[in-house]
Parts: C-alpha cells; structure tokens; sequence
C-alpha cells in the first residue's frame, strides 16, 4: 500500500482562510472542522504546566489528631531509657511465638466454631464508639480474629492518633481497674501484652489498671496481622514507632516503667516490620 494512500485524508476539508470567523457558530459539519483546525492552530507546540510553591508542612504538636512529620525523628532519650539488645531479643522472641500460636489457632479445628462465639460488633466508621470500647475492655486474641483485617488496619491508624495525645490516653481510664492478675515477668510495665496459658485468650495486660491501654490494642493487632501488608500499612507503622521515640524522649530518666510500652513497640515494629533503622540496637 502506497504511504500516500495511508495518509491521505478520509474527509477533505478545506484549511480555514482569511475571511474565516472564528465567532461564528458552525452550521455545517466542514464548517466545525474548520473551526477545529482554527483552535488548533492557536495551541503552543510544547506546554509547561506552572510550579506552584509547594506549601511546607508545619512541625504538628502532640494533639491527638495530628499526624507524625514525614521528617526523621531523632532519639534524644536519656541512655538509661533504652533498652538493652538481651531485652529487646527476649521480647522479640516473646513476639514471635505468640505470632506462631495465632497461625495455629487459625489453622485450627475450634478456629471457625469460635468466630461465631467470640464476635463483637464495632462501628468502625464511629471513632468515639471504638475509642470507649478499647480503653474499657481487654485485646484478647480471640476477639481480633473476628475482626476482618481491613479493619484492624483502619483500628491501627485510630489507635496511632490516640497514641499521640498520651496524657488524654492516660487520665482518662487510669482510675479503672482490672480483675486480671499481673504477669510478674514484666515488671510493672503498663503495656504488658503476653501470652496467657488458656490459649482462647492469648494476649493479657501486666498491671492492674487501664492507663496505657493504647500500647496494648497496638501490640496485639500487630501479632494478629496477616502479611505481607499493604505499603500504607508499613507507613502507619513507621509513624507509630516514631511517635514512641518522641514521647520517649519526653520522659525523665526516672520514668523507666513509663517507657517499657514505647520501647517494646518501637523493638517490635523496627524487627517484625522492616523498619530497622528507627531500631535502638541496629544488627
């Protein structure tokens, strides 16, 4: 086939001339091409969109319902306040065998029977609903099953916001306490989340009050997620972990039963995670 032939034009139409009147509403079909080639005649070869300054993002306070600055955080934390490498592989190890009984019990044979038994109905379009319910009631393993990981994931960005206002987190339910028994293997920490010996509730806090009940509902989501994870996922992660290292660095040297919560979080996110270089104790 001859190339003139290829580009020959299917509809003859005559270029617009001089007399031609760009205002005038077309009244026939040659009459807006015509118009059409006009138009397109006025277009520039090349087009460069304008910059627009792009605003730079405010350092946020500490407000609840702000989000952690994309900058790196720095840890300024007094020595005494982190922790050592035996403590964080005793905790890691701790994470990974209570991430190991959850797969089994999901392959298991009473895994689906417990569903239908153990199910809660959350609201998770109504923040208020959810952030009475976690701060009053424990995050047992069983429970988390029942709820769809979309939501866990949706649970996790609320909790990373309540997480930053740590002094509403903690007057409001530290009056409240807990008929669980303590686990002495943590010491005090207000963000105990250990395996029970039951096996239907697996996670169980360490004190006998529910003043860092944020701590916990974020250690057991994080054993019940299913990876891989979406990469948004690994940024609330990423955030979580650093607003840990900047209320750390708010505390005094003396505020060690404080800061257990923040630095386990921290350990688990930095190692479970791929998060390694918010790690205290980088390999």
């Amino acid at each position: 086939m001859e190339v003139d032939t290829i580009q020959k034009p299917a509809l003859a139409v005559e270029p617009p001339d001089a007399n031609f009147d760009p205002n005038l509403t077309p009244e026939t079909g040659e009459q807006y091409l015509q118009k059409v080639m006009y138009e397109r005649g006025k277009c520039p070869v090349v087009v460069v969109a304008a910059e627009k300054p792009q605003p730079r993002r405010q350092q946020k306070a500490l407000s609840g319902l702000a989000a952690v600055p994309t900058d790196d955080v720095k840890n300024v934390a007094h020595r005494a306040l982190i922790p050592t490498r035996e403590w964080e592989t005793m905790q890691n190890q701790k994470f990974s065998e209570l991430r190991d009984t959850i797969t089994a019990y999901r392959s298991s044979a009473q895994y689906e029977e417990n569903l239908q038994r153990t199910h809660v109905y959350l609201n998770f379009d109504d923040r208020k609903h959810l952030h009475e319910y976690c701060a009053n009631n424990l995050p047992y393993v069983s429970i988390l099953l029942s709820i769809p990981q979309r939501n866990l994931e949706i649970l996790l960005e609320y909790l990373h916001e309540w997480l930053q206002d740590s002094d509403q987190a903690s007057s409001s339910s530290s009056s409240q306490q807990l008929d669980e028994p303590s686990d002495p293997e943590l010491c005090d920490t207000v963000a105990a989340v250990t395996p029970s010996t039951s096996g239907k509730e697996l996670l169980q806090r360490g004190d006998g009050y529910r003043r860092d009940w944020i701590p916990q509902w974020i250690y057991a989501i994080l054993a019940c997620l299913i990876k891989p994870l979406e990469p948004y996922i690994h940024s609330v992660l990423r955030d979580i972990a650093k607003t840990c290292i900047t209320l750390r660095n708010e505390l005094k040297q003396e505020d060690e039963a404080k800061v257990l919560p923040l630095n386990l979080l921290i350990s688990i996110i930095s190692k479970h995670f791929n998060q390694s270089d918010l790690s205290d104790n980088i390999a």
